[in-house]
């Protein structure tokens, strides 16, 4: 746990940490599949913060590195992101909708810190598993490429981007795939210690994604 969770009032463990984040994500999904779709929809980006401010409360250490790979992570995913809309290369041609609030240019603030939060989930459960940080790094590129395949669908129905054209662009995956291998080495350079709460984000999302494709 990391001095943050420490310093609070009350007693906050990894399982209660695990609860908030699965039933947030259901409360999201039921939301989202009802009639109240449109008031839950412009909470998308609460969720996310929280989820978010949930995994930072657990990672391990806040040293230079991790704030060297945070900064870089958020700018290189912020910057990617206004690449790929105002150009349309890296990722092919999209722009973004509504739903996901404040906007720098035409591209949702809150796309930064989702790249930041996603390379941290996927550098940390692919850490958990492999012991060659150069493998761990290609590992997590790859899940968050995966879990990038699994967003697409559902992230369109709800409006949180649209692509200009019939098919989501191979582009868009070998374009995540680009982008997250150098954060994901960045990041295994700057790990300092395990973060508990990464896979059960990593499950949230998965399931919240899955879910909201069945229904």
């Amino acid at each position: 746990m990391s001095p943050f969770a420490k310093k609070l009032p009350f007693k906050f463990t990894e399982t209660h940490a695990a609860a908030v984040l699965l039933i947030f994500h259901a409360v999201g999904v039921i939301g989202l599949s009802s009639s109240f779709r449109s008031l839950i929809l412009p909470l998308s980006s609460f969720n996310l913060l929280l989820s978010f401010s949930i995994l930072l409360a657990f990672h391990p250490r806040y040293n230079l590195r991790f704030w060297i790979f945070a900064i870089t992570s958020f700018i290189v995913g912020f910057g990617a992101e206004w690449i790929g809309v105002h150009t349309g290369w890296l990722f092919g041609n999209y722009d973004y909708g509504t739903a996901l609030g404040w906007k720098l240019d035409g591209i949702p603030v809150i796309i930064g810190i989702n790249w930041l939060m996603l390379s941290i989930v996927c550098g940390e459960l692919s850490a958990s598993f492999l012991k060659n940080n150069y493998v761990r790094a290609i590992i997590g590129a790859v899940l968050m490429t995966c879990l990038d395949y699994l967003i697409e669908p559902v992230a369109i129905n709800l409006g949180f981007w649209h692509w200009f054209g019939a098919n989501i662009p191979l582009s868009n995956y070998f374009g995540w795939f680009i982008i997250a291998l150098p954060l994901q080495f960045l990041y295994q350079w700057s790990r300092s210690g395990n973060n508990p709460l990464a896979k059960w984000l990593f499950l949230s999302q998965v399931l919240f994604f899955i879910v909201l494709q069945i229904l």
